[in-house]
């Protein structure tokens, strides 16, 4: 089990005496100025956690305005039979420090009316429209792509979930430049988190994008806080709803699916994709 694996998942006793990792799921407040929002989340990167939503939902629009993530870890939820009666635990904390405060116009995706689930990427929000990046919002036919990069990058992402081959309970996410270099990589038990694991790691290290590779379905939210970072080409093991392919079209993004066993399905391209059409099966 490699480091990221043992920090996410945890042992437990299953019935017939059998023993088996799950991936971890425990509560995460962050705290920015007066707002208190609580996500669950799989422990492990958390200050790339909080610094890719910031970036990612547009409360920050320059990495650089983050002037500090201060961490605090709290007491998780005892396994029942090991911690003491009536132990109920307490959640990890993220005190964040911006230059200039929260855009007054965004402060309601910090209003919800619930905590952030991490099968919920918008739960809450009454405005919608606020969340909807801008529209020709990445610069087409840059950069070009071969699309066997893509695939094989795609098989080295598989092979370093490791969180996923201990517990088979969490999503993937990465970032990698034109080479297929990975410089962004989260795991979850949430789709967002996962994503903005590795956007946070991204933004921390300065790094450019050229596409993201998603562990299952492009949804909107997912697609959404991709192209507000304007990550140009945008590639799912699964399928794409409609309103991620509408998004894709105006922004200017390519749009991939089903990326596996060596084939890939183009939605929406704008010139980004080269190579040999043998390498971009439709099927």
């Amino acid at each position: 089990m490699d480091d990221d694996a043992a920090i996410g998942a945890s042992e437990r006793l299953l019935h017939g005496n059998e023993r088996d990792y799950l991936v971890r799921e425990e509560a995460l407040v962050m705290e920015i100025g007066e707002f208190r929002i609580l996500t669950m989340r799989t422990p492990g990167q958390d200050e790339d956690l909080v610094r890719g939503f910031l970036l990612s939902e547009g409360l920050v629009d320059d990495p650089r305005r983050i002037r500090g993530i201060l961490l605090s870890k709290g007491q998780p939820h005892e396994e029942p039979g090991r911690g003491p009666a009536g132990s109920a635990g307490r959640p990890d904390r993220a005190r964040i420090l911006l230059e200039g405060g929260i855009d007054p116009r965004r402060e309601g995706i910090l209003r919800r009316s619930h905590p952030i689930r991490p099968s919920c990427g918008v739960c809450g929000l009454e405005d919608l429209e606020s969340l909807l990046p801008e529209k020709g919002a990445i610069e087409p036919g840059r950069p070009r792509v071969e699309t066997g990069l893509i695939l094989a990058t795609l098989e080295r992402f598989r092979r370093r979930q490791g969180l996923f081959h201990t517990t088979g309970g969490c999503h993937g996410a990465a970032l990698c430049d034109r080479e297929g270099k990975v410089c962004g990589f989260g795991e979850d038990v949430g789709r967002h988190n996962a994503l903005d694991k590795a956007l946070g790691m991204a933004a921390r290290t300065g790094a450019e994008p050229a596409f993201a590779l998603l562990s299952g379905r492009a949804g909107y939210e997912l697609v959404a806080k991709l192209i507000r970072r304007r990550v140009p080409i945008i590639v799912s093991v699964s399928a794409a709803s409609a309103l991620s392919f509408d998004l894709c079209r105006e922004a200017g993004a390519t749009l991939v699916g089903f990326a596996r066993e060596g084939r890939l399905k183009i939605y929406w391209d704008e010139g980004r994709l080269s190579g040999p059409p043998s390498r971009a099966l439709r099927p």
